[in-house]
This record gives structure tokens, C-alpha cells and sequence, in this order.
């Protein structure tokens, strides 16, 4: 019977999935989505990895413009074909936290949080995007699922893979980077084996290593300096500290005219940051927008960057994002409380929540914690649901 359910979930999502692109008509990307197109048509073209010019640069990581490279070369630019791709990520980015919320939930509300995610409108509309959400959400959970398994079993292969998603999740977006001492020293803290968590450090450390030193490797011969991930890190930093991203234009288009290299752009970015954090830390505003206004960008909405096409349940869109959002945060406390062994996927969401309390905090760097915030939403209803039947089956006994 679990197989069956499961599989009927994964059916239910990949038609949803389906209906979705089949029954919209799309715009030509614009923003991020042309830019990416460009430069993986660019490198199928000549070979070299520009982000919105003709020349190389390391403006961002390289992993989703070769992944999409590598469906453009297969079938074709028409966006129809990465689409599809996204789609078949999309489902067995289901599958996967369907896997790690079985390690800790009984099998029906492991059923409800594949559910969840099968229906969480977001879930689906991303797929018609050119963008890196659906292939990182995918790339992560796999890392965090056969890290988990990798520690559970000590097996060597295991941990080698989790360290090779590692890397290649890091080529997608740079942000697990920051995921990886927290979790290091979580897990030396919990597990009773020290000797495995350095085991597991070692061979997921030097797994991913290998797979983003080629990149290293290209950006200083090109630069002649190391440069770890990309030359736009600092650009996130500048948009957090415009409180409400009011004035955020000016402030770009002042470095701009300065007409400055790749890598003076990206430090320029960073000193202007600075100098505003230090300039506003007094001023109300900037405080309510540091420890208010940004938690509510982040977690109050749901991502629809295609909201001109994005029918599809779309009256279920905000109040489905919501109970997820406030479940999943009633449940992670729970789980924190009860000292659960979920609490490394806690320190995944709370490491992901600061990090962006620090930097740009919009709905769509929320989107790939969202399938463990569904997992907390089912976990605090398991126990809710264990609370009601324990109460129901003492009521029957003082009744006999």
C-alpha cells in the first residue's frame, strides 16, 4: 500500500505539473531567465561563460548555465524542453523529501507532506521559469537526504555523493556553503561517534572540493585572484540594507556610473553596504526593517514571479502558503523543545532565515526551504494528531 500511495502522489503531481505548461502560453523570459538563456546559448556558441556580456566573467556560479546548456543542446532553445526537465525535477524533488520526512514520520503524514508539496502552488509554477529554483531545490535535498543516510549507515560511497551534490549545489547557488559548519558542529554535538562526523566531514569536504575546483581553478586563471563562488556576492548585502528596497535604484546606479571592473563592482558593493548598515543601525526604520520588515518579505507570500499566468489554484496560493509557513514554524519549535532528532533540519531552515536576514529577503530565496517547512507543518500535526488519540483513548478507559 505505501508504494501505491506514494506513487499516486507522484502521478497527481507530474499531471498537475503537466496541465500547468501545457495549458499556459509563456513570455519570453525576461530579467535572470534571459540572461541565463543567453549565456547557455552563448556557450553551446563559443564555449565561454559570459553572464550578460560577450566576454567571461564569474558574475555567477556556472552550474545552472551548463545544466541548461545541456537541455538547449539536446532539445533545442525552445524554452518547452527545460521546462519539462523542471518538471521531472520538480517530481522527484517530491520523492526525495519523501525519503527524509519517512526517517522521522510515521508513513501517513510522511503521504501528507508529499501531498503538501504536490499541490503547494509555487511548487508548480516554478517550473516554467528559466530560473535555478527547481534544479537547486532538487540538488539540495538530495545532499541533505543522503547526508542523513550517509551518517545513519557510515557508508563511504554515500558520503561521497552527499559531498558531490554538495558541490554541485554550491555550482547552483553559493548558500549551502553556509549550511556546512553549523550542520558539522550539530552533528559532532548529537552523534554519539565524533570519529564519524570527521569521517563524514572528510569525505563530503573533499568530495566537494573536487567539484568546484575546476571553477576555482578558471576563475583565477581569469582574474588572477581567487575567486570562491562569483564576483556578485555582494549584491544581495546592498539590497538588504535599503529598508523596504526603498532607494535601492540610486544606490546601484552610483557604482555603475564609476564604470568599474568585475571585481571592483562586487567590493564597491560591499563597502556601500556597509557604510548604510553602519549609517542606519540607530534609525528606527532600518530596525524594524532588520528584525521585522525582512521575516515579513521572506515568509509572509508565497513566490509567483509569473503571476500573470499563475491560474492554477490560485485562490488556495496564499492560504496554503500560510498554514505551511505558521505549521512548520509551530512544529520546528516543538521539535526544538522535544530535543527531536529533526533538529538538523531545523538548523537548515533557522541557518537559511539568518543568513537572509542579513542579505536580500524576498519569497523566492525562501521557496527551496519550503519542503522542510511542510515537513515541520506535518510533524506538529502528528503530534497534535498523538495528543487527540491519547486523550480520546484515556476518555474511553475512565468510561469503562
Amino acid at each position: 500500500m505505501r508504494f501505491r500511495w506514494i506513487y499516486l502522489i507522484l502521478l497527481s503531481a507530474l499531471a498537475l505539473r503537466l496541465i500547468y505548461i501545457f495549458s499556459n502560453s509563456f513570455p519570453p523570459p525576461v530579467g535572470d531567465a534571459m540572461f541565463y538563456s543567453k549565456m547557455a546559448e552563448q556557450f553551446l556558441e563559443t564555449g565561454m561563460l559570459g553572464y550578460n556580456q560577450s566576454e567571461p566573467n564569474a558574475y555567477v556560479t556556472p552550474g545552472f548555465p551548463l545544466l541548461l546548456a545541456a537541455v538547449y543542446g539536446i532539445f533545442g532553445t525552445d524554452p518547452l524542453g527545460f521546462q519539462l526537465t523542471q518538471v521531472a525535477f520538480s517530481v522527484l524533488t517530491i520523492w526525495v523529501v519523501y525519503r527524509i520526512a519517512r526517517k522521522y514520520l510515521s508513513e501517513t503524514f510522511s503521504l501528507i507532506s508529499a501531498a503538501c508539496m504536490a499541490v503547494y502552488p509555487s511548487f508548480i509554477y516554478a517550473n516554467g521559469l528559466l530560473l535555478t529554483e527547481v534544479t537547486f531545490t532538487l540538488l539540495l535535498a538530495l545532499f541533505l537526504l543522503l547526508l542523513l543516510e550517509g551518517l545513519q549507515s557510515g557508508r563511504r560511497s554515500t558520503l561521497i555523493a552527499a559531498g558531490i551534490l554538495l558541490g554541485l549545489s554550491v555550482m547552483v547557488r553559493p548558500t549551502p556553503a553556509v549550511l556546512v559548519l553549523p550542520l558539522a558542529l550539530y552533528f559532532a554535538l548529537t552523534l554519539p561517534s565524533r570519529k564519524l562526523v570527521l569521517r563524514a566531514l572528510i569525505y563530503v569536504g573533499f568530495s566537494s572540493f573536487i567539484v568546484v575546483l575546476p571553477w576555482w581553478i578558471r576563475n583565477f586563471l581569469l582574474y588572477g585572484e581567487p575567486v570562491l563562488f562569483s564576483t556578485s556576492g555582494n549584491n544581495p548585502l546592498l539590497w538588504g540594507v535599503h529598508p523596504y528596497l526603498i532607494g535601492w535604484e540610486n544606490t546601484f546606479q552610483s557604482i555603475y556610473q564609476l564604470n568599474p571592473t568585475e571585481l571592483e563592482r562586487n567590493a564597491l558593493w560591499g563597502k556601500k553596504a556597509e557604510e548604510l548598515l553602519q549609517s542606519q543601525l540607530q534609525q528606527a526604520p532600518f530596525i524594524e526593517w532588520f528584525l521585522i520588515g525582512k521575516l515579513n518579505y521572506f515568509w509572509s507570500i508565497p513566490w509567483v514571479e509569473n503571476g500573470e499566468i499563475a491560474h492554477l489554484f490560485e485562490k488556495w496560493r496564499e492560504p496554503l502558503h500560510l498554514l505551511f509557513v505558521a505549521g512548520g514554524w509551530l512544529g520546528l519549535t516543538a521539535s526544538v523543545l522535544r530535543k527531536h532528532s529533526t533538529g538538523w533540519l531545523a538548523l537548515v531552515i533557522v541557518v537559511y532565515t539568518i543568513m537572509h536576514q542579513i542579505m536580500l529577503p524576498i519569497p523566492r530565496y525562501a521557496y527551496p526551504i519550503m519542503p522542510y517547512m511542510i515537513i515541520f507543518f506535518c510533524f506538529g500535526m502528528s503530534l497534535l494528531y498523538d495528543a487527540v488519540n491519547k486523550r480520546a483513548k484515556k476518555a474511553d478507559r475512565h468510561a469503562l
